[in-house]
């Protein structure tokens, strides 16, 4: 195999981890059929497509300028796509999040589930209601997620979490054996497992 095919084989896996970690992580957006959502979710991988595809045409190329101005537009391409895949309301409410700031999240979030009501933009909101300790709402956010998509398992997990918090450890546990049994992300999966062992 020369070096030539390694590469077209590298680029075709490149491409189809990139399509798998983008259709993994959303695929709760398919299930909505939220395909507007999902496609801008996927800009980056279309970024990285296009990126992939015009690697042949530049290599028969053989200048050096050409190299150089193909990487700097496809960083730009693929900053961009990446910017564009989140709202710009979702990215405020996740850094509100991530700095500790769970009241401005959840005022954010809310704006987000007026915006589209997705199972995940409710679930998100139920998680930043319960790290506000208002608990009350955020059952009642993440039950509407799992109304929306029973199969959201970060809905189950995030309201096994303030269920847990409020004393009722019977429903916390059927919230987190639901949440193994759903679409819930892996890294969610370990910690699902080690607050079950805790609560049996």
């Amino acid at each position: 195999m020369g070096p030539g095919a390694i590469t077209v084989v590298l680029i075709f896996l490149l491409v189809f981890l990139s399509w798998q970690t983008i259709y993994s992580a959303n695929r709760d957006l398919a299930r909505a059929k939220a395909w507007g959502e999902l496609a801008r979710r996927a800009l980056p991988f279309g970024a990285l497509l296009l990126m992939a595809l015009s690697l042949f045409v530049v290599q028969t190329l053989r200048e050096n300028w050409v190299l150089y101005a193909w990487m700097a537009v496809s960083a730009v391409l693929i900053v961009s796509a990446s910017l564009l895949s989140v709202s710009a309301l979702e990215r405020r409410a996740n850094k509100a999040f991530r700095s500790g700031d769970f009241e401005r999240a959840a005022r954010l979030y809310g704006e987000l589930v007026q915006e589209k009501p997705l199972a995940r933009n409710q679930a998100f909101l139920g998680a930043a209601l319960g790290a506000s300790e208002r608990y009350e709402e955020s059952v009642s956010a993440s039950t509407r997620a799992i109304e929306q998509d029973p199969q959201y398992g970060l809905a189950y997990y995030n309201r096994a979490l303030v269920l847990q918090r409020m004393g009722k450890r019977g429903r916390a546990v059927k919230d987190l054996k639901k949440a193994q049994e759903a679409d819930l992300p892996r890294r969610f999966r370990t910690a699902v497992r080690r607050m079950l062992e805790e609560l049996s």
